[in-house]
């Protein structure tokens, strides 16, 4: 498979059938069989990206007519019909996939931010991380070419031999053992700081999910199903990429150190799990204005998340005390948004019972930041916090590039 002219891959025509296949297997499931607008918005773009005659382009306007039956002139801005269509559909792919016995099957994808399909190969064949987009089986990677042996004549070797006789006295030694000492304590000493804080983030996590064996990940559900009043709706594309990379990312980061201790863990979409789920052990929910249960026990600490009612701010916010708050314009562009704002909490929750963890931004960049925080060399920031009590929460800000978070820095914590 080959890279197209219009970005598109190649697809052969058994890769083509397969991932019809997969589409009239969505098709037929229940979270697609409830909707009016998604079987045809899915269909359409599928097969659109599959048509060879395509250009590759699916525009909102051509999708608003040819989908949606609105007039060539309508206004896309006053009618989102497409990207609230969209928006629901990225959702209902996160949930369908979320759901075990699909993890064999080709997964259909729709990015925020494109009309344009994703076909990924089934996991079970392939490493997604490895080839991003593309239907095709793996091929070994092959052994580095070493250099060939030089052979050196033998009188060559030894004019070399005494031309790197060293003329300088014995004196000159020291400065160079010297030099290798040096080197060789700041690598001992490296190592132990990073085995030191390797330690302390694993005794973390043992510590997290010491109650139970078994610990639930939630994540964030992005989306609205209320296509009826979809001319009404205008939803941000910024706080709420559905299933982001970066989410996936902090979920497979979260799991290694669960596995490291030999727990158990099960990935669950926070409009699947349910109270009596989360009372049955630890549980790490990432993810804030699109988790509706970090939304709800957050509720219960020093410092909360609040979205404002026209969905275009997000903030934290002070409960008590000085009632500080720091927000962020979630009605920007992802990309755009330059600062974000996160929480990181452990605390022994009175909704559930159970110990919870929340790794949480605003935007999807103090989420990054966050997840830094606890799943990487960067744990030794907040060590100090966690060491002093059994409940804390702590409020993080990140400068962001392009959709990238930054350095994470602490800007108010709270122990108990």
């Amino acid at each position: 498979m080959h890279e197209a002219e219009n970005g598109l891959q190649e697809l052969s025509l058994q890769d083509r059938q397969e991932i019809e296949d997969q589409l009239q297997r969505l098709l037929g499931h229940p979270l697609f069989q409830q909707s009016k607008y998604l079987p045809q918005f899915l269909t359409y773009i599928v097969r659109e990206a599959l048509n060879p005659k395509s250009n590759g382009l699916l525009k909102e306007r051509t999708l608003g007519i040819e989908v949606f039956d609105r007039q060539a002139g309508y206004d896309n801005n006053a009618d989102p019909v497409v990207r609230v269509t969209a928006t629901a559909l990225r959702k209902k792919l996160a949930q369908y996939y979320y759901e075990s016995g699909h993890q064999d099957e080709i997964r259909i994808e729709l990015r925020p931010g494109t009309y344009i399909p994703t076909f990924r190969p089934s996991l079970s064949k392939i490493s997604i991380a490895d080839h991003p987009g593309e239907i095709f089986p793996v091929q070994p990677i092959g052994t580095l070419p070493q250099p060939e042996a030089r052979k050196t004549d033998p009188g060559e070797a030894e004019a070399a031999a005494a031309k790197h006789i060293s003329p300088r006295p014995f004196t000159h030694v020291p400065y160079w053992l010297a030099g290798s000492l040096t080197i060789f304590l700041l690598v001992y000493w490296g190592h132990r700081l990073y085995s030191n804080n390797q330690a302390n983030l694993e005794d973390f996590w043992a510590q997290a999910a010491s109650d139970s064996n078994h610990v639930s990940i939630v994540m964030p559900v992005i989306g609205s199903d209320d296509l009826m009043n979809a001319v009404s709706i205008v939803k941000n594309q910024s706080a709420r990429p559905v299933l982001s990379l970066e989410d996936t990312n902090l979920a497979a980061r979260v799991v290694g150190q669960l596995q490291r201790r030999k727990s158990t863990y099960q990935i669950t979409s926070s409009s699947d799990v349910t109270l009596v789920q989360l009372r049955t052990g630890p549980a790490v929910f990432i993810g804030a204005l699109d988790n509706i249960w970090t939304m709800r026990l957050t509720k219960e600490l020093p410092f909360i998340f609040e979205e404002s009612a026209d969905n275009r701010t997000g903030r934290v916010m002070e409960v008590n005390g000085d009632h500080k708050s720091w927000s962020v314009d979630i009605d920007r562009p992802h990309v755009r948004i330059d600062r974000d704002y996160g929480i990181i909490a452990k605390f022994e929750s009175h909704l559930t019972g159970q110990t919870a963890i929340v790794i949480a931004g605003i935007s999807s960049q103090g989420t990054q930041a966050a997840g830094e925080l606890v799943t990487s060399s960067e744990f030794r920031a907040i060590r100090p916090i966690i060491a002093k009590a059994k409940n804390f929460e702590i409020v993080i800000q990140t400068d962001a590039i392009d959709g990238h978070s930054g350095q994470p820095k602490i800007i108010a914590t709270r122990i108990w």
